[in-house]
């Protein structure tokens, strides 16, 4: 006769009772999966096909095809592949969130084909217009970003049902929160939102724009940047020690390896990426956000040990780190804006009210780091409020992640030079009810390991004896 299994160790319930839990943000996003889709593609369609002019003259069509078909690189190509990623990055990833559990390769190739399809349609309605400009390589780059969207999301799933099987610190695997805040700290750092770094050149190739930045003075950098730069780094580092310390209470050498490679390797990348671009220096940022990084994963690796015995439920955790996320983007957002750039731009115009439409004026790259900034708090604040679900809270509180993002916006009102937009609050919100609906998914996952579990991944659950 065997003897009796082990059980495997958990957060503060079995992954089985968290699936089971009355409101299913999972459940609801198979129930209506065509009507979110459709939504994405609608949003696609208003960022892309806005203020089109259309020009049915078959004459002109034929010419912007050729042109669409034979490209001239120019330095703006660069800006528009980052934007057209970034977009169509989130069509993967909201097919692959509103598909059955688990992911498989067909829902990212199917994925991946449908984005392709969008962008071909979206391509051609722009061969009629006098002011928009197809071409290949948007078609191109469209379809790569549909593609990384859809296959990231299948590989965080699959990793996050093998560490919910085994335990997690806060209720959701430390690199969610880890890595979001990471990801929104890399973005500050290319495209700080309190500052605005002046284009020297965008001529030439790489190499050459790096001389050119080499040539001038760095800019002097205003107190409330770098209060800025140390508040947001500090926490990384601090969210990195919960990632490393997860699972067993100590320090794991592979983890801190890792992340010791990553988040210095992201800052080093950073800056790095500004020089290739042609982004002027600035004087001592590196230092102070790679000092900020070390100090505050030096806090985190000597208090999180003492932080888990004295707080011993991963509900209460996830509270604290999503303090820490929440006072980041308070940080983020209510410090004046330093910037030539921006200065003289209105406080309030009626388009900040559009979803979308300020992705589609600000034809720039720091654009894109921005939408990683807000997507950063949202996915890190969304990880932190799954926590809960995960230990019995009923419902996600994603209401929360909202009501947030709608108060830094608000509060912007308040603020020199800052101006608030519509479409942050949906970038924040969205990436928070991304994050949480791939901790449940990942949790239904995980719950077919659990012995007497049988589970009806796309809508019920039952146990056998729980």
């Amino acid at each position: 006769m065997n003897s009796p299994r082990a059980p495997r160790r958990t957060t503060d319930l079995p992954a089985q009772q968290a699936a089971r839990s009355s409101i299913s943000l999972a459940s609801f996003a198979l129930r209506h999966a065509r009507a979110v889709r459709i939504a994405y593609l609608l949003c696609i369609g208003l960022a892309t096909l806005l203020n089109l002019h259309a020009e049915p003259s078959l004459a002109n069509v034929v010419e912007r095809l050729r042109h669409a078909v034979e490209p001239t690189l120019r330095a703006n190509d660069l800006i528009d592949a980052a934007r057209n990623i970034a977009l169509f990055f989130g069509w993967g990833a909201i097919y692959t969130l509103t598909a059955r559990i688990p992911l498989t390769r067909r829902d990212v190739g199917v994925a991946t084909v449908v984005g392709m399809l969008a962008s071909f349609s979206v391509e051609s309605a722009q061969l009629f217009s006098p002011v928009r400009q197809a071409s290949i390589l948007d078609l191109f780059t469209n379809t790569i970003g549909s593609l990384l969207g859809a296959l990231s999301f299948r590989l965080i799933e699959r990793r996050a049902i093998t560490d919910m099987r085994r335990g997690t610190l806060i209720g959701v695997p430390g690199w969610m929160p880890a890595g979001s805040v990471l990801v929104l700290a890399f973005g500050l750092t290319f495209a700080p939102s309190t500052r605005a770094g002046r284009v020297l050149s965008w001529a030439g190739s790489p190499f050459a724009r790096g001389q050119v930045v080499e040539s001038f003075q760095p800019l002097a950098v205003p107190l409330a940047a770098l209060v800025t730069d140390v508040v947001a780094w500090i926490v990384v580092g601090l969210v990195v020690a919960v990632a490393i310390n997860d699972r067993t209470g100590e320090i794991r050498r592979r983890q801190l390896v890792a992340w010791l490679l990553l988040a210095p390797g992201l800052l080093a990348l950073a800056h790095l990426g500004r020089d290739l671009v042609g982004f002027q220096r600035e004087q001592i940022t590196a230092a102070v956000q790679g000092t900020s990084l070390a100090l505050g994963l030096l806090a985190g690796l000597v208090s999180v040990p003492a932080w888990r015995r004295r707080c011993t439920g991963g509900s209460e955790r996830g509270v604290h780190v999503g303090l820490l996320v929440m006072l980041v983007g308070a940080v983020i957002s209510w410090m004046p804006h330093w910037s030539h750039v921006d200065s003289a731009r209105p406080r309030f115009r009626w388009s900040q009210l559009i979803p979308m439409m300020s992705l589609l004026e600000r034809q720039d790259l720091t654009s894109v780091f921005l939408v990683l900034q807000r997507a950063g708090i949202g996915a890190a604040l969304g990880a932190c409020l799954a926590a809960r679900r995960r230990v019995g809270v009923p419902h996600p509180r994603l209401r929360a992640a909202i009501g947030f993002a709608a108060v830094l916006e608000v509060g912007q009102l308040l603020v020199p030079s800052r101006h608030p937009d519509v479409t942050d609050v949906m970038i924040t919100s969205a990436a928070a009810i991304f994050v949480a609906i791939l901790v449940e998914r990942a949790a239904r996952g995980a719950a077919l390991a659990e012995p007497g579990s049988v589970a009806d991944l796309n809508g019920t659950h039952t146990t056998g004896s729980f």
